[in-house]
């Protein structure tokens, strides 16, 4: 479920959760050989590409702590996150965005349509107020569509179904 709208957190309370296990900003302060040890004897790419994943998130979320972390790098923890699986850690780095920028239409779009794919039965209905802020962000045009959609096919699903077999 996406979470209520509420006024903008502090980013580092937003975030806060979703600090890998056992990530801390002690982290620095292994050297290179350490580091390069760790990697040897691995058979496994996956892995090491995963705790390099994990080492990079935890570098972003402390970031994000510091109060220091871009528009670029939040971009960056969202997709390291996706490629996670970790949906809650996801929704709270798009939070997070959107309270200390301004959001662009794609990233709108892309959010929206996460959610869409996830959403079932009244879940909808939230994802249709996730559009509705998105269109009180921006003058987006493709937003509007999606709303449009949404609201369609939530209210009028048999006419959506004859407006796409019309398309073809």
């Amino acid at each position: 479920r996406l979470p209520p709208a509420m006024p903008p957190a502090p980013l580092t309370k937003i975030l806060s959760t979703t600090m890998p296990k056992g990530s801390s900003d002690d982290d620095d302060d292994r050297s290179d050989d350490e580091d390069e040890r760790e990697g040897e004897g691995s058979d496994d790419d996956s892995d090491s590409s995963s705790a390099e994943t994990d080492e990079r998130c935890g570098e972003l979320l402390a970031q994000l702590q510091q109060g220091s972390l871009t528009y670029g790098a939040a971009l960056e923890l969202i997709g390291l996150l996706k490629a996670r699986a970790d949906l809650p850690g996801v929704r709270q780095a798009r939070e997070a965005l959107a309270a200390a920028y301004p959001l662009p239409e794609a990233v709108w779009l892309e959010w929206i349509e996460d959610e869409a794919r996830l959403a079932a039965g009244d879940e909808v209905d939230e994802v249709i107020e996730l559009a509705g802020r998105a269109v009180r962000d921006g003058l987006y045009v493709g937003v509007w569509l999606r709303l449009v959609r949404l609201v369609a096919e939530r209210h009028a699903p048999g006419l959506v179904s004859a407006l796409d077999a019309a398309a073809k």
